[in-house]
C-alpha cells in the first residue's frame, strides 16, 4: 500500500507537527536549562511552535480549505483548539513526570548512558520525556480540531452541478 504525502492531510500535518515540536522541545529545552521553571518554558515553547504550524498546516496542510474564512478568524481558532490542547499536553506532562520522578529508572538510566554527550541530571531528562509524551497526546486532538473546526469546508454554500 502506498501512501501518497501529498495527498493525505493526516501526513502533512504529522510533518508540520514534527517540526513544530523541534522547535517546541528546543526552546523548551533551552528555556529549562536556563532555570526558567518547566510550565512557563512549556507555554512560550507552545506559541513560538503553534504560530509556525499554524503557518505551514495554512499553505500545506489544509491549503484551499475554509476559503470562506479570514486568516485572522483562522488563526485565532487555529490557537484557540491548539490552547485547549496545550491544556492537555500540560496535564499529560505533569502526570508524566510526576510519574518519571517516582520512578528514577528511565531519568537515570538516560543521565547515565548519555552523560557524556547531553551532560544532565536524571530530572532534567525526566522533563524532556514528559514533554515529548504530552505533545504526542495533544497532537491527534489538534488535528481533529482543526480539521473539523478552523479548515473545515463550508458545506452550506457547496452547490452540486449539474
Amino acid at each position: 500500500m502506498k501512501i501518497d504525502l501529498h495527498k493525505s492531510a493526516f501526513l502533512k500535518f504529522l510533518v508540520v507537527g514534527g517540526f513544530g515540536t523541534i522547535i517546541n522541545i528546543s526552546f523548551y529545552t533551552i528555556f529549562v536549562k536556563y532555570g526558567i521553571h518547566y510550565i512557563v518554558a512549556s507555554l512560550i515553547a507552545f506559541v513560538i511552535a503553534v504560530t509556525n504550524n499554524y503557518y505551514f498546516n495554512s499553505i500545506w496542510t489544509f491549503k484551499n480549505r475554509a476559503t470562506h474564512k479570514t486568516k485572522l478568524k483562522k488563526y485565532v481558532e487555529f490557537i484557540s483548539i491548539s490552547s485547549l490542547n496545550l491544556l492537555t499536553n500540560l496535564i499529560i506532562l505533569s502526570l508524566t513526570l510526576w510519574f518519571l520522578n517516582k520512578n528514577m529508572a528511565l531519568g537515570d538510566f538516560l543521565s547515565n548512558s548519555f552523560n557524556s554527550i547531553l551532560n544532565g541530571d536524571p530530572l532534567f531528562y525526566n522533563k524532556i520525556i514528559a514533554q515529548i509524551v504530552g505533545i504526542g497526546f495533544a497532537t491527534i486532538l489538534n488535528y481533529l480540531g482543526n480539521k473539523f473546526i478552523t479548515f473545515k469546508e463550508d458545506t452550506q454554500n457547496t452547490f452540486i452541478k449539474p
